[in-house]
């Protein structure tokens, strides 16, 4: 049973990023979903994957002020 409820939570997770890096791409781009192949189901997970990345913090955040500054 848990399992089973891992398999669906990384068919959900998996079913997000897809799509996620579909709307990505530009639409012009966009191939119909019918058209996909493993290729191309690779390359819109990884950017998907790509894009959620990018949403993060670039640089950690600092409490204390540079030394020598008042």
């Amino acid at each position: 049973m848990d399992l089973l409820v891992l398999l669906f939570i990384g068919v959900c997770f998996t079913t997000i990023v897809f799509f996620i890096g579909r709307f990505a791409c530009p639409r012009h781009d966009r191939v119909p979903l019918m058209e996909v192949d493993h290729v191309l189901l690779w390359t819109t997970l990884r950017r998907g994957w790509h894009a959620l990345g990018s949403l993060g913090p670039l640089t950690p955040m600092t409490v204390d002020p540079p030394k020598g500054h008042a």
